[in-house]
């Protein structure tokens, strides 16, 4: 009985792990990909 629950927890932790691990790399690669957009300085943000 017990074998059984550790191995249902495994695979469970396993889903997991691959889920949020897709999710992360998903994520930042959407932000990498914003990294090249730069918006104007608003001029009461200037040093003149």
């Amino acid at each position: 009985m017990k074998n059984s629950q550790n191995k249902i927890l495994k695979g469970v932790l396993m889903l997991a792990t691959s889920f949020f691990t897709f999710f992360a790399l998903s994520t930042s690669a959407s932000a990498c990909a914003w990294c090249f957009h730069q918006p104007k300085e608003p001029r009461c943000l200037r040093d003149e």
